[in-house]
């Protein structure tokens, strides 16, 4: 990969690196907002806001995976630039469209296929519960 591409996959990188910075964690409201009272008057407000702090914190963890992966690539380009762009497995290059979309990938699509078989696997039919 010419000084060039390298230049331009660091500047995509930092960028997105930048985008997820400034949106920040996703707030996680508490269930409690009266420390008198001993839960929530309403059961379904409840289990909403239950829901709503499982999915906050779910997002801020991905979040935190998602930033370290892009340290990662970043740390890589700055280290090992004629890696960047290689699949640490098998030692392919990367199809720049995955790359365009996941500058941050690690591994290419067969070789991330291996490792986890069951994403993005879409039910047949209504009934295929595996």
């Amino acid at each position: 990969m010419d000084a060039k591409a390298l230049r331009r996959w660091r500047a995509l990188l930092s960028a997105r690196r930048e985008e997820l910075v400034a949106a920040g964690p996703a707030r996680i409201e508490p269930n409690r907002r009266d420390t008198s009272t001993s839960g929530v008057a309403d059961e379904d407000e409840q289990a909403l806001s239950e829901m709503l702090q499982t999915l906050a914190s779910t997002r801020n963890r991905e979040s935190a995976q998602l930033l370290v992966a892009m340290d990662r690539a970043l740390r890589k380009l700055e280290l090992e630039p004629e890696d960047f762009g290689a699949c640490e497995d098998c030692g392919e290059p990367i199809p720049a469209r995955r790359l365009e979309v996941m500058p941050w990938a690690a591994l290419c699509t067969p070789c991330q296929t291996k490792l986890d078989p069951k994403r993005n696997v879409a039910r047949k039919k209504i009934t295929d519960y595996r």
